[in-house]
């Protein structure tokens, strides 16, 4: 039953914030360690994949920026007032 749960949360968290599937599921994963006060896998402290970027985000308790395409448009819009 708590997997049934768990996907529907992470598929529910990528549909709602635009975010991969993967790096929901890892947001999803890390949150449950940091609440079970569980010392995380070194592998997704380090890691530089999807699904690492949402687990140390969830872990932290941080907001996961993974809407690359909202972060492209604002560096563009940017450098266009800054360029002539």
């Amino acid at each position: 039953m708590q997997v049934i749960q768990f996907k529907q949360k992470a598929v529910a968290l990528a549909e709602h914030f635009g975010w991969p599937l993967e790096s929901a599921a890892g947001y999803v994963d890390g949150e449950g360690f940091r609440r079970r006060r569980k010392d995380p896998p070194g592998r997704f402290l380090v890691g530089i994949d999807d699904y690492s970027l949402g687990f140390r985000a969830g872990y932290y308790g941080r907001p996961f920026a993974a809407n690359r395409a909202a972060g492209s448009e604002r560096s563009t819009s940017v450098a266009r007032e800054i360029l002539p």
